[in-house]
Order: C-alpha cells, then structure tokens, then sequence
C-alpha cells in the first residue's frame, strides 16, 4: 500500500478501532441489552469499520488489497453481526453494483452512499420457497410499457428470506433478484436496485416481518420481504434488457464471485485466541498442573494455529488464480468454492472443538466462542449459490465430467494428492457405470461425498501454498498430519497409512509444535482483539464486579430452626 496521507490516515483508523469506546465496552453491558439495542450497536459499530477502510469503488472492484485488509481484520470477528453487516455492505452489494457503474450512471450516487454507509444495503436473493434453487425464484419484476418495471412477490413462498430489511434507523436500499418477464417472456433472473425504507418506514408496496432473534450469533434484523407490484423506474434494473436467450449462469456467476470473500479464518483465529489464553490460566492437581500441557487442551488450538497460517498461504493462490482473467471462468469461480468450503470446515470444526474445550465458560455469548460458531455455520449457508454444500455438488459433479480441471499439485505425488486423485478417480467409476450424474447411483453413492472431495483438493491446496511458501515445517507438518485424520479410513485402505502410522505423524507434529504455541500465538497479534471476561484473570474480575447482584439482607429471614433427634 503506498505511503499516502490518506492511506496513512486509514491505516491509523483501523489500528484505532479495536480499542475504541464502541468496541472496547464491557461484554456485561452488551448482555443486558435489549434485542433492539444490540442491533443498533452492531450497525454502529459495522459503519465504524467501513468508515474506517473507506473504500474506494474501484478498490471494491479490482479487490484491492484494502478490500482482502478488511475482510481479514479481527475487529470483523469482534461483533460478527457487525461482521455480517459489512460484508452484504460492502462485498455482496457494493461488489454487485461496481460492475454496473460505467454504463449505469443513474447508480453512481447509490454506490457513494452504500461506500459511506448512509445507506444500509441488502442483497435479496434467497426466497422462503427456494433456498438452494435460486435460479427458479418466483419475483417477478414485469417489464412496462413506459420502460419501468413491476416488482411483484406472487406468493408466500416468493417472499425473501434473511436479508435484514426491517427498519432500523438508517436508509435502505437493496439489490433484489427477480424474473424479468418482457411481454410475457421470462428473460431469467436479473438484479434490480431500490430503496426499502427510509430507516422509519418502509417504502409503498413493500413489507416485511421480522424473525425472531438467531441464537448464539449477535442479533441483525433478519426478516421476510414481500414486494406487492412495486413500481421501479427502467434504471432499477442493472445491466441491459437482453432477451429470453440471456444465459442463466450469469446470476450464479455473480454470486459465486462474491459470496467466497468471507472472514471465515478470522473467526476461527478469534476462539483460538480465546480458548489458548483460557487454558494457559488453568491449573488442576496438587502440586498444581497447567492444564494446556494434557494433549486434549493443546492439540485442538495448535492445530487451529496451523490452519491459521496456512490459510493465509492458501488465500494467496486462490486470489492469484481468481483474479487472473486469463483461466477459464469456471476455474476461478472452482477456486473460489474450493476455498470457502475448505476454510468454512475448518472453522465450524475448529470452533465447536474450542468451545468445549472452556467448559461450561464456552457455552456463554460473552465469552466468544459460541457466537463465533454460530456465526461461521450462518457464513457457510445463508445463501444458496454460497451454500457450501451447494457449491460443492456442482463443483464435483462439473469435475468428474471433465467440463474443466483444477490445476495438480506442485509438490509431486505426496500424502494429500493422492487422496485427492484417489477419491476422484473412484466416483469417477462410479459415474461411468451409472452413466448420469442424474442417476440413481451417482445421488447414493456420490452424491454425499462431495464436500469431502472438495475439501480433499483444498487441503492439497493449502498445503502446496504453504510448502511453496516455505512456512516453517513444523506447521506444515502439523497441516498435513490433521488434514490426513479427517478421512483417515482412506488413507489406512489405499495408501498403507493406518491409524498408528497416523496417530504417530499427529503425534511427532504436536511434540515438535508445542513449543512455539506462544511465539505462534503472538505472531497472530489478535489478542488486543478479543476482550471476552475468560481471555485473562483481569478481565475475569472486571466481569464479575460488574454483573447483576443480589445481596443477602441482615435479619430478613427468622433464624433455622434447631435440628431434632429424629
């Protein structure tokens, strides 16, 4: 980044956040807000970040490295309602909206306003009816003879679902996907933009109904939106008119491009840090034992730590392949899916094993890790095309058809390449013999492997990046050796690796990683970023000095009555 005043006065905002009034309070404070009160919190503090990075239109559109800086920054995990906001500000809508600017000026304005966030944007895709479907989503947004549209919902099962629409003090606007019908013809799925409300009330011909609060993640107005013939000018529609020849895959491709750019490896790191710091601090026995030396305490946030690191690597490539305009365009969304569903399983693994590891304290919101569970879980399918599970059925389906390959790996024909060629090489005799990815066989035996395939070539992935890199050995063997348990019957079957040889690698990696476990965590720098009450014995103080008390009052019961023999 270059050393401009302006981006030296972006870095010192950003630098300035996690220690700021908004995100410095007492987590006691935030837990005894009211629903509402949290809600507003999180936007304010979701428009403190945004303000923060103060992106530029062409930086969103060139994803510049400002815009990856943001999507990596620890403050996003801080409040990841906060984090959910940003990201349909800024990398749903905004990352929508740029790619139609040049020819569309009558957006230019909108755009300003989403970037300075004076307007709150959604991005309405998914339908009640039509979670995983979304190419068949039944809006309607009916061409008019004066060159405006019509946006209808038809049904209740039209109506979207999630994006948070309700008013909540700011403006709204959305981009909103719906079935372009011209003259009676269905041109396919089209993004259309417009206001929803003005922060009070919500805009003629449009409704919504507020759902009841997620658990565990920090609440955000999720609500259902219905469109009762909504009158929008011809600018609304983004991109040209087109024909009924227009091809399907450019809603997906869209979405595909956008919904990867998560902050999945930041979530994961947040309960690491705090699940590491927790356990430094417990003892148990006589004499005393720091419980972080028993392997089940250690091993899960060393290897959380690994996975960390080898993720940065692992997102260099991935950018690199996607933004190059020269690889097929189907390669690149590949990548894309490949990453999100590889990162994603870390995280939800990583976060669920963390939680247990603080017992009873990693049950609770204000200590973190829960939250940041349910908030990764709600990354992995809050949108059909960004569905992992989704995304990995078309990817492995399109793979073993051959429609198009994943580069090999660069380092020859270790471990983790040859499950992957193995499991690919095996359903794709599954297919041949069934004839169909349609078929009988391929939905019962395939089928339900498809994220494990996907995952198999993230993990080799990763790990390429991460050797290519030249990441100290001891992480990447520490990579290697929990990427091979997660399908560790496969590797006992096919490649003479069973359980012990297995337990024997973790075993060797764990020991030569323990102890870099607090130059590792250092190397993080996000302690200053998590200020949960179980992270340090003065936190813990500061908590419990400030709860809710109720105190016993002198002489207010008549004394216990003396015992009797019985």
């Amino acid at each position: 980044m270059l050393n401009t005043p302006r981006n030296r006065q972006r870095q010192e905002a950003i630098r300035l956040l996690p220690t700021s009034p908004l995100f410095s309070g007492s987590k006691i404070f935030e837990g005894y807000l009211s629903y509402d009160r949290r809600v507003r919190l999180s936007l304010a503090r979701a428009k403190a970040i945004v303000a923060a990075y103060s992106l530029t239109a062409d930086e969103v559109e060139t994803l510049a490295q400002p815009f990856w800086d943001l999507h990596l920054d620890l403050a996003m995990a801080m409040d990841t309602g906060a984090g959910t906001l940003v990201t349909i500000q800024l990398n749903l809508a905004a990352g929508t909206l740029v790619k139609y600017i040049k020819d569309h000026p009558a957006i230019a304005q909108t755009m300003d306003d989403i970037l300075a966030f004076r307007v709150l944007a959604h991005y309405c895709l998914t339908e009640v009816a039509h979670g995983l479907d979304a190419i068949n989503i039944e809006t309607t947004a009916k061409y008019l003879p004066d060159g405006g549209f019509e946006l209808h919902t038809p049904n209740s099962g039209a109506a979207k679902i999630m994006p948070a629409t309700s008013p909540c003090g700011i403006p709204a606007v959305g981009v909103v996907f719906a079935k372009l019908i011209v003259k009676g013809q269905n041109y396919g799925v089209r993004p259309f933009v417009l206001p929803l409300n003005d922060g009070e009330t919500m805009m003629p011909g449009i409704t919504t109904r507020l759902l009841p609060p997620r658990e565990g993640a920090p609440p955000i107005y999720h609500s259902i939106t219905f469109s009762n013939h909504v009158k929008l000018p011809a600018h609304a529609l983004l991109g040209p008119l087109g024909s009924a020849s227009e091809d399907r895959a450019l809603v997906r491709a869209n979405h595909t491009n956008t919904i990867w750019r998560t902050t999945v490896g930041g979530l994961a790191l947040g309960a690491t840090v705090i699940t590491a710091r927790c356990r430094q601090r417990r003892t148990v026995g006589v004499p005393p034992v720091p419980i972080l030396l028993f392997r089940t305490q250690h091993a899960p946030i060393l290897i959380a730590l690994a996975q960390t690191f080898v993720a940065k690597e692992f997102l260099k490539v991935t950018l690199v392949n996607f933004l190059d305009e020269g690889i097929d365009l189907r390669v690149r969304q590949a990548w894309a899916a490949i990453f999100k569903a590889t990162l994603v399983d870390h995280g939800t693994a990583a976060t669920l094993v963390l939680s247990s590891r603080c017992g009873a304290q990693g049950l609770f919101s204000h200590n973190g890790i829960c939250a940041l569970h349910s908030s990764i879980v709600g990354l992995s399918i809050a949108e059909p095309e960004g569905d992992v599970l989704a995304l990995c059925i078309r990817l492995v389906s399109e793979l073993l058809q051959k429609r198009y390959e994943i580069p090999k790996s660069t380092n020859g024909s270790g471990l983790l390449s040859r499950h992957e060629e193995g499991l690919f090489a095996e359903n794709r005799t599954i297919l041949d013999r069934a004839g169909s990815h349609r078929s009988a066989a391929y939905n019962t035996l395939v089928l339900p492997k498809s994220e494990l395939m996907v995952r198999a070539i993230g993990h080799r992935i990763a790990y390429d990046a991460a050797v290519d890199a030249k990441l100290d050995p001891r992480i990447t063997e520490l990579y290697l050796a929990s990427a091979v348990k997660q399908d560790a019957g496969w590797y006992a079957e096919h490649v003479d690796f069973g359980g012990a040889k297995q337990d024997a690698a973790e075993n060797a990696a764990l020991l030569a990683a323990l102890p870099c476990l607090d130059e590792w965590f250092l190397r993080t720098r996000a302690e200053r970023y998590s200020q949960v009450p179980i992270l340090s014995a003065a936190n813990w103080k500061a908590f419990t000095h400030g709860l809710r008390g109720y105190n016993s009052v002198e002489n207010a019961y008549p004394a216990y009555p003396t015992a009797t023999k019985l």
